[in-house]
């Protein structure tokens, strides 16, 4: 969340939870299994309304029962040979090492203006869908009779150790998804593999389970689940496994044995040279702290609260030739650090770059760290740790009254500073000291619209820590443009009257901003920093001033989360004047002087929970927002000069 400077609180991006939006796909889903068929948002909403107050009833989950014996089906080459019986883990280091030998060599091309894209999370409802094996976002797993519902027992890895269901893949529907072929799945027959025996079924409209085969010497089972038209869903159960199943896949049609990611998801990332993975890692309210509690590829999703493996993010920085981002969970200990580290500089190809940032948004209490980091900044400090309230002795008495430097939004301020500087004198012990701040990018991110954060942050790790730039890379920030509360409210806005408030909060809030300057009496004046507190430095300035790159983690326009006129909206994203702010806010940012620029985000659903991505149909990456991004990472930053 930024704070506009004009209007108060707004979003940064969807702060409602990722949960609302699975909770409304399971409603889908419930909506599906009732017969609705999967309509507008209204019925949707009276299905789930209508599912809720009958606790689910059993009779919707009538499992049709697939049959034991071959049905003649036609045999699919890429299944055969998919037949080899790989652990994941295995499957994912094979792939890997395929793909290492693929990857250049060297950074992209050089001279081009760097522009970046933050990735969806990892759900079964997410527009831009990674992985060939959809089991990899499938939901955790629940009860045959309440798959939905996530309270299957599960062994460690996340794998049921009893009969289960699992819901694999649901699409929603929104306004503007009418004339989408996203709506629907790719039909066709889709690979199901399995460790131990099953009797599989599924009620998910127009998708049948046929051709299953138990090979008893190896203890595993294939059937094919076949995809028809006006499919929206895929939901799966096994009865009768006398002790669960293991290792289940389930592969696209169309796709080779060894193939991790899809099309889909090159084509769409292909113009941008660096990834995002905060949300692909779940960041916001991970509870991982050690290393062995993370996901890995053996995990039975990448789709829990603990977010996808590293380990998939190194394969798509090899595989595809992209620099990536990596957000490290705020909790996570001195040890996972590490182990980061280790398993970053042993398997990321060379010439790959590697961000480091802590969590995300500490400052934003609408995430759950922010909470976790300020508590823990109170009590390193009524424990000792003077560094946090600038040599100030504090208990939590004088903590409570808020006492001069015993302020504790400033002493979490300043723990997010000191806990940066630690986790790059972790890595810069793995890859050595020439490796930092060249492959290896640690980042301090703050909030765009407070500055002075900032300047209170880099001033106490000057003073306790070292020069800054001899501990990282950036200051990084969130420059997003706001439509104004009243319009995203209003059932009557017009297309020309939303694009013209994004135009003038780009115009007022963002762009004089860009440059090195601070604010006198009202007013941004281009000038240098020059040391001190309570200057009003824009954080061009401070990262000039502190010989740091100045980047932004995220920004682009940000509608807000309001479900009025979504139609008008949509439309608005649509325009040709849409493209040209996204253009202008890269062109401004680049011309005075930026570096990195993470839009958010390259895909997502335009619809009550934000417009923010580059494209909302991941089918189609195209349209003036997704073009305008693209044509400025294409231009030679060089080109790039205007600073207004």
């Amino acid at each position: 969340m930024e704070l506009n400077r004009n209007v108060g609180l707004s979003f940064s991006r969807n702060q409602l939870d990722w949960a609302r939006k699975a909770a409304f796909a399971s409603a889908l889903l419930l909506g599906l299994l009732a017969g609705c068929g999967g309509g507008g948002e209204t019925e949707v909403a009276q299905a789930a309304d209508a599912a809720k107050a009958a606790n689910a009833p059993k009779a919707a989950m009538a499992a049709q029962q697939a049959p034991d014996a071959v049905d003649g089906a036609a045999a699919d080459p890429a299944a055969a040979a998919a037949e080899e019986d790989l652990e994941p883990a295995e499957e994912q280091e094979r792939a890997q090492r395929a793909a290492l030998l693929r990857a250049p060599t060297l950074a992209a091309a050089s001279g081009r203006a760097p522009v970046g894209v933050n990735l969806e999370g990892l759900y079964d409802w997410a527009r831009l869908q990674p992985f060939v094996d959809l089991m990899k976002t499938a939901r955790p797993w629940g009860t045959v009779d309440a798959p939905w519902e996530e309270r299957a027992e599960v062994d460690a890895l996340g794998w049921p150790t009893g009969d289960a269901g699992v819901i694999v893949n649901v699409r929603t529907f929104e306004p503007g998804d009418e004339r989408k072929a996203y709506r629907y799945l790719t039909r066709g027959v889709y690979k199901l593999k399995f460790k131990g025996r099953a009797t599989v079924a599924t009620t998910s409209v127009n998708v049948t389970v046929r051709g299953y085969r138990y090979d008893a010497a190896a203890n595993r089972s294939t059937a094919d689940v076949v995809v028809g038209a006006g499919a929206d869903a895929i939901m799966l159960t096994f009865r009768n496994t006398r002790g669960g199943v293991k290792n289940v896949s389930l592969r696209r049609p169309g796709y080779g044995a060894t193939e991790t990611f899809t099309n889909e998801f090159r084509e769409a990332m292909q113009p941008f040279g660096v990834l995002r993975l905060m949300d692909f890692l779940r960041t916001n309210d991970n509870p991982v702290r050690g290393w062995g509690e993370r996901t890995t590829p053996a995990s039975a999703t990448q789709a829990s609260r603990k977010g996808g493996a590293i380990e998939y993010a190194i394969q798509i920085a090899n595989e595809f030739d992209k620099d990536i981002w990596i957000n490290i969970p705020s909790g996570a200990n001195d040890t996972y650090v590490r182990q980061l580290a280790l398993l970053l500089r042993r398997d990321l190809a060379p010439g790959r770059v590697v961000y480091v940032e802590y969590s995300n948004e500490l400052w934003n209490f609408i995430f759950p760290q922010a909470t976790e980091n300020l508590e823990a900044a109170v009590r390193e400090a009524v424990e000792g740790d003077r560094t946090l309230t600038n040599g100030r002795l504090c208990t939590r008495e004088l903590f409570n009254a808020n006492v001069g430097e015993c302020n504790k939004y400033h002493a979490g301020y300043n723990r997010i500073g000191k806990r940066v500087v630690q986790i790059s004198d972790i890595f810069a012990d793995v890859f050595g000291a020439a490796a930092m701040n060249n492959r290896v990018r640690v980042v301090y991110a703050t909030q765009f619209a407070s500055p002075g954060i900032a300047e209170q942050v880099l001033k106490n790790i000057a003073t306790y820590r070292g020069q800054p730039s001899s501990k990282f890379y950036a200051v990084a920030t969130a420059p997003y443009f706001y439509l104004s509360e009243q319009l995203a409210s209003s059932e009557w806005a017009s297309q020309e009257q939303i694009l013209q408030s994004l135009q003038s909060s780009l115009n007022s809030e963002n762009e004089p901003y860009f440059a090195a300057g601070a604010l006198e009496n009202g007013a941004f004046v281009r000038k240098a920093y020059r040391g001190g507190l309570n200057s009003g430095a824009s954080h061009k300035a401070l990262a000039d001033f502190y010989g740091l790159k100045s980047i932004a983690y995220e920004g682009g326009p940000d509608l807000r989360q309001n479900p009025a006129n979504a139609t008008t909206k949509i439309a608005a994203n649509r325009d040709v004047k849409m493209g040209a702010l996204v253009r202008n806010e890269l062109a401004q940012w680049f011309g005075c002087g930026n570096d990195l620029f993470m839009h958010f985000s390259l895909t997502s659903s335009w619809d009550r929970y934000g417009y923010w991505g580059l494209t909302n149909d991941p089918l189609e990456p195209a349209g003036p927002k997704y073009a305008a991004a693209r044509e400025i990472a294409l231009r030679d930053r060089a080109t790039l000069t205007s600073c207004r």
